[in-house]
């Protein structure tokens, strides 16, 4: 299994970018967190990574901050069709062996 990991670029002007990947599995943490008075909290975990997510600003919540989560879910759905797709795939070689 490939670990999670994460990388800190930095260029001549300091931080540049983190890259992070993870890798889920049984273990990964995956959790909402949603409250009365501010923006939910979307937070995903896995060994030495963490990611969460959330708006810019938690005084109010745009139309574009829905737009952005429209966007995640919609590739959130489209990794899980990938997946369901893939498994299919492997079941039916399998059972063709």
């Amino acid at each position: 299994m490939i670990p999670s990991s994460a990388h800190v670029r930095f260029g001549p002007e300091g931080l540049a970018r983190v890259d992070a990947s993870l890798h889920l599995s049984g273990a990964s943490w995956i959790q909402c967190c949603t409250y009365d008075d501010q923006p939910p909290i979307l937070s995903v975990r896995d060994a030495h990574v963490s990611v969460a997510i959330t708006v810019g600003d938690h005084a109010k919540v745009t139309v574009d901050d829905l737009d952005t989560a429209v966007q995640l879910a919609e590739a959130i759905a489209g990794y899980i069709a990938g997946l369901r797709r893939r498994l299919a795939a492997q079941d039916q070689a399998a059972d063709a062996a």
